[in-house]
């Protein structure tokens, strides 16, 4: 008796081009999500009240230098 045709294991080649093609998506999904986050606006209401408000509680200015951290500390100690 014959097997119909649908009872087949599927190819292995076409699984593969379906994955590829998933993560492609995926992938490009991501990617397209992230510029359009990048393409919104700088700057935030929101974020320049918090830094106001620090501002006037802290009794140093905020600097606007754009370096952070201990970037430019020393390694050694004087």
């Amino acid at each position: 008796m014959k097997q119909a045709q649908h009872d087949e294991e599927p190819k292995v080649w076409l699984t593969v081009v379906k994955l590829v093609v998933g993560a492609a998506l995926l992938i490009g999904g991501v990617g397209l999500a992230l510029w359009i986050a990048a393409q919104g606006p700088v700057h935030s209401p929101a974020l320049e009240q918090a830094q106001e408000a620090a501002q006037s509680k802290s009794s140093k200015p905020l600097s606007s230098d754009s370096s952070w951290g201990i970037a430019k500390d020393s390694p050694l100690r004087k």
